[in-house]
């Protein structure tokens, strides 16, 4: 790190001047403007009951406000669906004016404006029956069977459909809630829990508050029947854990790390956990991985599960992202959607980092390697940079979050740790925009790094590489040329890069430059003329990029099995794949036999899983048994032809850990093994798995030859009664069955009227295949011509029907 700081600060006029020698453009981005408003809203106190069944909110509200403008005779609050009943100024007796629109309510004080820097508040009682930000579950459930939920998600702009705000990134409020429900559930809130008080009617009152301001998108609800474990950490702070109260084996596998996460990423982040508590909640059917408001995570209980199950899909990364997310989106928060990357692609950084501190080194360099694909893939659709509202996922949180990596690679860690605390200290409890982050490395360092910006957060792409090498009588001379196309949107990139040459006596000299232009010859002196063994462009893989190398098989031979990173063996091992598997095979199986990181013995499964010699069978053989489930994932996978010869072996992925192997290895069996189907079926008979993805396959094989055995159980699992993973599942193997019946059409129609867009879009995609089996489509009209329907329903109904 000090080596490159140090090229960095030797190269950084140079790397000046060749970007002040063309001129760049950048993509406009309208959507991304600041939003207008009259009035700074400090203060939101919130007194809310519900009728579940009926999917209603019944709300009071106060609003504290002060005038931004010299003079102003109304406000505006978001408010699209609610019914305004009642508003108040100044806790005056007189209702005052108001008008309501589809989008919201215009307040209007005609008899006096209200003066810049006095201070107000507004009292408004409403209803309203929410469609987005507030969701009822399973309180129409005929069976009883699914949980009993009340819960708010307020990303990006929703929380309007419950109660009336001014809803956008650039204020922020401190909130207080009110929330009366029925006593046998727990009810959870931003902030400290002030009290609670049992009623005459059963009922119970939580009061919840907020003693510093956050955005209104922040603002949350659960409601369920949990129970709870307090974690400790050793900087004070309790990090509340909930769990479902049925269900206490999921606490400890879900929340194993909890506690060593709070006492380490302050330490990383260098500034003390900025609030009085925190919580994580599961709730059902959410739409999201999780969501980060303020003091109390809400996220998705396919996330919460026992210690089998947490392999397959553990909360550890998704945990430390969020809590990343008190800092980087609570505690300072976006200007607009253009800067929205400075919340995830910090909270995906951080949870990487973590993830290296609880798994290794291995672990964080395939990370980043998922990070760069998926980034190169956003790349090749479209032009958008990290810095844009349309940036999209790929690029808000892999791209950016290795994109800080590299930032943190340019100017060392001491730098961008002292820049990092600066940023929060500053900005804390405001807004930040991209220039904000930028400018505080030049307020805590002196450090431009303004061409570092440019390239890789203001405009899209990633520099190709072409990397040949020439050894020399006292040097190794290296030519590099960035190949990717370039035009006013893209230039050639300047960044620092390290290359490293092995020799065979186990030595190695490396020497970091900097790639500024299109060509760049760059030697690394070799006096003693050793002998090259590889070369390494790049060792780990800080620099995002694509390449196109021609190493020579011994030199990449040399490379898998010598190379220190595990980055730099995989990409040797991978460059194999083009190469015959008579002349790859032995050494394939003995760097199987050698290798450490599952990784790499995963790609050798890979390579050698069509492999009939006895020498790549017994590498598949020895896979199913391997240490680490996910070798034998890559076994489930990826062997396409179960030969005889390894029949016995594969078979004993039917009782592997995973689940999800488990369901592609019976489905790989019975297709191939059909005589062995009865064996193979009663062998996973009493397993559910995770979203009852193992009972729901053997369901569905089963009932290829009698429907009728499994129909009623497979349409049950459409139901409301399941969460949507379960419900997507049974849907489509009813539609590879090719069955339907009116409770099917029922329950599909339920599913796409669902505002969980994971449960609606499947649903709607299953039952338009269906649509082509005979009847089917007349089934759904019969139903939903029997039915009443409120004007959204039929509107979104008559399009799955067209």
């Amino acid at each position: 790190m000090q080596k490159i700081l140090v090229l960095f600060s030797l190269f950084l006029p140079l790397a000046m001047s060749a970007a002040s020698d063309s001129v760049v453009c950048r993509l406009s981005d309208a959507d991304g403007r600041y939003r207008e408003h009259n009035c700074d809203f400090t203060h939101i106190s919130l007194d809310v009951h519900f009728l579940p069944k009926e999917g209603k909110v019944i709300g009071k509200e106060t609003l504290l406000f002060t005038p931004i403008q010299p003079l102003i005779d109304s406000v505006y609050l978001d408010a699209p669906g609610i019914l305004v009943k009642k508003v108040l100024l100044d806790h005056a007796s007189l209702n005052v004016a108001f008008d309501t629109t589809s989008a919201g309510v215009i307040i209007r004080f005609p008899k006096q404006k209200l003066k810049w820097d006095d201070k107000h508040s507004l009292y408004i009682e409403y209803e309203a029956y929410p469609r987005k930000g507030l969701y009822f579950i399973g309180w129409n459930d005929e069976r009883n069977l699914s949980r009993k939920q009340i819960w708010t998600q307020g990303q990006g702009v929703d929380n309007r459909y419950w109660f009336p705000c001014y809803d956008d990134v650039d204020d922020k409020v401190v909130s207080e809630t009110t929330i009366t429900f029925d006593k046998d559930y727990t009810v959870v809130s931003n902030g400290n829990l002030l009290s609670t008080k049992i009623n005459p009617d059963s009922t119970k009152t939580w009061h919840y508050a907020m003693t510093q301001p956050h955005a209104p998108y922040l603002v949350m609800i659960a409601i369920d029947k949990y129970a709870y474990k307090d974690y400790k950490s050793d900087n004070g702070i309790t990090s509340r854990e909930y769990y479902y109260a049925n269900h206490p084996e999921v606490e400890a596998p879900t929340y194993q790390y909890s506690k060593e996460l709070m006492d380490w990423l302050p330490k990383e982040i260098g500034v003390p956990f900025p609030w009085q508590t925190y919580a994580n909640v599961p709730v059902q059917d959410f739409m999201f991985g999780a969501m980060e408001n303020t003091t109390a995570t809400i996220y998705g209980d396919f996330y919460q599960l026992d210690r089998r199950s947490q392999i397959e899909r553990p909360y550890i990364g998704v945990n430390a992202h969020e809590l990343t997310h008190q800092w980087f989106g609570d505690l300072i928060t976006e200007y607009s959607a253009t800067h929205h990357w400075l919340h995830e692609s910090f909270a995906t950084y951080y949870s990487k980092m973590f993830l290296r501190h609880i798994y290794g080194e291995d672990h964080y360099q395939m990370a980043m390697r998922g990070e760069m694909l998926q980034a190169i893939h956003a790349d090749n659709e479209n032009r958008y940079p990290v810095a844009h509202s349309h940036a999209g996922t790929a690029r808000h949180y892999p791209k950016g979050s290795f994109v800080i990596g590299m930032l943190r690679y340019v100017v060392g860690d001491e730098i961008y740790h002292r820049s990092i605390v600066n940023y929060l200290h500053k900005h804390a409890h405001g807004n930040v925009d991209t220039h904000d982050f930028y400018r505080t490395f030049m307020e805590t360092a002196g450090i431009n790094p303004d061409w570092f910006f440019d390239e890789w957060i203001y405009h899209s792409g990633v520099p190709g590489f072409s990397v040949k090498y020439e050894a020399k009588a006292d040097q190794t001379a290296f030519y590099i040329e960035q190949t990717h196309h370039t035009d006013s949107l893209i230039h050639y990139f300047r960044m620092p890069v390290v290359i490293e040459v092995d020799y065979t006596d186990h030595t190695h000299d490396s020497v970091c430059s900097w790639v500024s232009s299109r060509y760049d010859t760059i030697s690394i002196p070799n006096k003693t003329g050793k002998k090259i063994a590889y070369t390494i462009f790049d060792p780990g893989a800080n620099v995002m990029k694509t390449m196109h190398l021609e190493h020579p098989y011994p030199e990449l031979l040399a490379q898998a099995t010598s190379a220190r990173n595990m980055i730099d063996r995989y990409d040797a091992v991978q460059a194999l794949r083009d190469t015959a598997l008579d002349r790859k095979r032995n050494d394939l199986v003995k760097i199987f036999n050698t290798e450490k990181s599952h990784y790499i013995r995963s790609e050798v499964v890979y390579q050698l899983r069509g492999d009939s010699t006895a020498e790549g069978m017994a590498i598949i053989r020895q896979a199913v048994a391997d240490p680490d489930w996910d070798v034998h994932r890559t076994v489930a996978e990826r062997l396409d032809t179960i030969r005889p010869e390894v029949l016995t072996a594969y078979e004993k992925l039917l009782t592997d850990t995973s689940y999800y192997t488990i369901e592609m290895a019976l489905r790989k069996l019975v297709k191939q093994y059909p005589a062995n189907q009865n064996r193979y079926l009663a062998t996973v008979k009493h397993l559910h798995g995770l979203s009852e993805n193992v009972r729901i396959t053997y369901l569905e094989l089963k009932g290829a030859d009698s429907i009728n055995v499994v129909k009623d159980e497979l349409v049950r699992y459409t139901s409301q009664s399941y969460e949507f993973r379960t419900r997507v599942k049974a849907m489509e193997a009813l539609e590879r069955l090719g069955y339907s019946d009116d409770a099917l059409i029922r329950n599909m129609t339920d599913a796409i009227l669902n505002p969980n867009s994971r449960l609606a879009g499947p649903a709607e995609r299953v039952l338009a295949k269906l649509f082509k089996k005979e009847g089917v489509k007349d089934q759904f009209k019969k139903y939903y011509h029997s039915q009443t329907w409120q004007d959204w329903q039929m509107d979104r109904l008559k399009v799955v029907a067209e």
